[in-house]
């Protein structure tokens, strides 16, 4: 599994040549596309809704990616309403595949009952609240999208605990602001922590 971080490039880099779980997360307000292009590093681009949509960065960052190799770009999104963000998909779906990009649709609470467009997207990206993110629903997503070969991301996975249960349902990356906040702590712990968890599962499925 991929912890993909935000901004933190030094200590990306620092750490990089010794873990295959270390990856970046490209935001409208950062700038450090170009490392992200030539590293040889999995990345992924996400929207910045949660601290307010711009449209015009937004549009300015797919200008620039044009022509790059992204795990997938997130679509905007509406916090925490399900309608809203269905909605804004289905808007932004065209026009991110148009610049030849994979697109990510973030799950909001209440998306079970909501359409699915499996067709359109290219990974899933569970957000919405605590108490959805650690719920049935969000297992079943997951599951469905795994078997469709769909890439599933979380965000806002801050802790060893919420690391593992990410990877217990079947996540292929994460993201989590404490890790941009607080690098040189938090992602060498994250690294090892993921590091060892691998050792273990490869262990087991020798037995």
């Amino acid at each position: 599994m991929l912890l993909l971080v935000s901004g933190a490039t030094q200590t990306v880099k620092r750490v990089s040549g010794d873990s295959d779980n270390i990856g970046g997360l490209l935001t409208p307000r950062a700038g450090n596309l170009s490392y992200y292009t030539t590293s040889g590093i999995p990345w992924a681009a996400d929207n910045d809704c949660f601290n307010g949509f711009d449209e015009n960065r937004f549009m300015s960052m797919l200008d620039r990616m044009r022509g790059s190799n992204p795990t997938f770009v997130t679509a905007p999104d509406i916090v925490g309403d399900a309608m809203g963000t269905l909605d804004m998909f289905l808007h932004w779906e065209p026009v991110i595949h148009s610049y030849g990009l994979p697109i990510a649709f973030v799950l909001q609470d209440g998306q079970e009952k909501l359409c699915m467009p499996w067709g359109k997207l290219d990974a899933v990206f569970i957000g919405g609240s605590t108490d959805y993110k650690l719920g049935p629903e969000i297992r079943w997503l997951v599951r469905e999208a795994k078997w469709r070969g769909k890439w599933v991301h979380m965000g806002r996975v801050n802790s060893l605990q919420r690391l593992s249960y990410a990877r217990d349902i079947g996540c292929d990356s994460v993201d989590g602001t404490g890790y941009s906040r607080f690098p040189d702590a938090n992602i060498p712990e994250a690294l090892n922590f993921l590091k060892h968890e691998q050792i273990t599962l490869n262990i087991d499925e020798a037995l």
